[in-house]
């Protein structure tokens, strides 16, 4: 299994609070407060599981989502184990799952806005292999590591809550690695063919933060506060 490493010093005991936004380029990435009008106001998501049907807010999907994507082998750390003290304040497992936050996210604006924004979008036209969710809340219960992985996902999610990838002003979709044109190794991963689940917290661990490991997939884009 592979075991992502705790970050621990034992020179400063003050674990991180909250959480560090960087942003790299002043314009490219907007963050903003949103009182009205948010994402989860606009529309809802409806799936068909095999033991009945489920609605899904946008955010809560987008975790979901975000939970069956992550490989099954990465195993968190609890943010309470990240612990300042070497050359840079960022958590690359949070960098790394706010970059999987704001994918997740634009292919479900994207998607919905393809349908002309219905109030009710079905999964279906997603065309993603992820389902079961009804079953998540339950594995995490049963699972130490499942339950932070969740709750791990969720304060990432939140951090970047609103957050999608934009292209000449529109939300643009954002294709994962195995939907990549065939023959593409993950060595190779980058210039735009897609977001590689692994090769993201490589990058996340070599020091690059969220907007960075999108903008390497991705090429010319910017990440905004949907509106």
């Amino acid at each position: 299994m592979k075991k992502i490493s705790r970050l621990i010093t034992f020179i400063v005991c003050v674990p991180l609070i909250g959480t560090v936004f960087v942003k790299p380029d002043k314009g490219e990435w907007k963050q903003e407060e949103n009182e009205e009008g948010g994402m989860d106001e606009r529309f809802v998501i409806r799936v068909e599981e095999d033991i009945g049907r489920f609605v899904f807010q946008p955010e809560q999907l987008t975790q979901y989502l975000m939970y069956r994507a992550v490989p099954e082998d990465m195993v968190f750390s609890s943010s309470e184990d990240y612990i300042a003290g070497t050359d840079t304040m960022r958590d690359p497992e949070q960098e790394y799952l706010k970059a999987l936050a704001i994918v997740c996210r634009s292919n479900l604006v994207s998607i919905w806005e393809t349908e002309q924004c219905p109030e009710v979008l079905d999964y279906e036209k997603m065309h993603f292999a992820a389902d079961h969710f009804y079953q998540i809340h339950t594995e995490a219960v049963s699972d130490f590591d499942a339950l932070i992985k969740l709750n791990e996902i969720e304060r990432a999610a939140d951090a970047v809550k609103g957050a999608v990838i934009t292209k000449d002003g529109s939300v643009t979709t954002a294709p994962f690695f195995t939907t990549s044109p065939a023959g593409m190794l993950v060595s190779e991963a980058g210039d735009q063919v897609g977001f590689s689940l692994n090769y993201a917290y490589v990058l996340a661990t070599q020091g690059m933060d969220f907007y960075e490991i999108l903008k390497y997939f991705y090429g010319d884009i910017r990440v905004n506060i949907y509106e």
